[in-house]
């Protein structure tokens, strides 16, 4: 950051190519599922209803960003939550689509 405390274009790069890991359903769903504990690709294969390829594949690509950690267990691999922050991120995020519906709910009531 600068002077006047805005980023420079390197740094809102990164910040994009981090919210973009955000942006895809079955990664948000695969990060609810971890929030309870570490599981392996077979188990969330069977909790989120996709292919173990579609899993593995999101699976490498949030544990790219830092956001994942993997756990060798015999012949087992777990992950696990590396950073509690998309946890608070995903809540703001929510309470902004709350709000929006109902605003939406209350603009209906006025017509």
């Amino acid at each position: 950051m600068n002077a006047e405390n805005k980023m420079d274009r390197a740094s809102l790069e990164k910040v994009a190519r981090l919210f973009s890991v955000f942006s895809d359903a079955t990664r948000l769903e695969i990060l609810m599922e971890l929030k309870a504990g570490a599981l392996t690709v077979g188990e969330l294969v069977n909790r989120v209803g996709v292919s173990q390829g579609n899993v593995s594949k999101q699976l490498h690509l949030l544990f790219d960003h830092g956001l994942l950690e993997r756990e060798k267990r015999g012949t087992q691999v777990f992950y696990s939550i590396s950073d509690e922050m998309i946890f608070p991120l995903c809540r703001l995020v929510c309470d902004k689509l709350n709000r929006d519906a109902r605003a939406s709910v209350e603009l209906l009531y006025h017509i």
